[in-house]
């Protein structure tokens, strides 16, 4: 052999347990190498001591009571499991019933959601009419140095602590946003105009 045998086929030898080829095979490993000699003779010795150990149990265990007993064990154990995994017998599945309460609470917060947004969106006074000539056009423009909010006549200008804007936003109500970053202290600087 190139390589050593395994301690498993070892004691499979020193046990006589092992088939005719491979007995063969170890048999002539073992005339090279005292180290697995060695091993099988330890594995040889172990058996003897196990024989030896069990001559001395007591004179009345009888085995056969032995294995009915460990047998009835494992049963009532096997049992036991099978009683307590299984699901109770009701007219629905608790997974039934959990999941209908799920769909309902979620649906109803997702009715509280949509309602509660709705009229805080909704106008308190009603609508009010502009004229045509009465229009007023606001621009938001974010300039170098901050942000404008710019009227036909007159500009309001937000200086900056920055050279230019990091995010600027625009809502639909007229109003804008940015904001700026200052390059030196990394603080952050918000802008935010409505207009009325």
């Amino acid at each position: 052999m190139k390589t050593h045998p395994t301690l498993g086929q070892l004691a499979l030898l020193a046990g006589g347990e092992c088939g005719r080829a491979a007995r063969l095979r170890l048999g002539w490993h073992l005339r090279s190498c005292e180290n697995c000699r060695v091993q099988v003779e330890q594995f040889r010795n172990g058996r003897a001591a196990l024989r030896a150990e069990a001559e001395a149990l007591p004179a009345g265990l009888d085995w056969a009571v032995l294995e009915a007993e460990m047998r009835a064990n494992v049963r009532l154990g096997l049992a036991a499991g099978a009683v307590v995994g299984k699901p109770r017998e009701t007219g629905r599945t608790e997974f039934q019933i959990g999941a209908g309460w799920r769909l309902a609470v979620v649906l109803g917060s997702m009715a509280f959601v949509g309602l509660a947004g709705w009229m805080l969106r909704a106008p308190q006074h009603g609508l009010q009419a502009v004229a045509p000539a009465e229009t007023v056009q606001l621009i938001l423009d974010a300039r170098p140095d901050g942000l404008a909010l710019r009227n036909q006549d007159s500009a309001v200008t937000l200086i900056a602590p920055s050279r230019r804007p990091v995010a600027t936003a625009v809502s639909w109500d007229g109003g804008g946003s940015a904001r700026f970053v200052d390059a030196d202290t990394g603080q952050v600087t918000i802008y935010d105009v409505s207009a009325q």
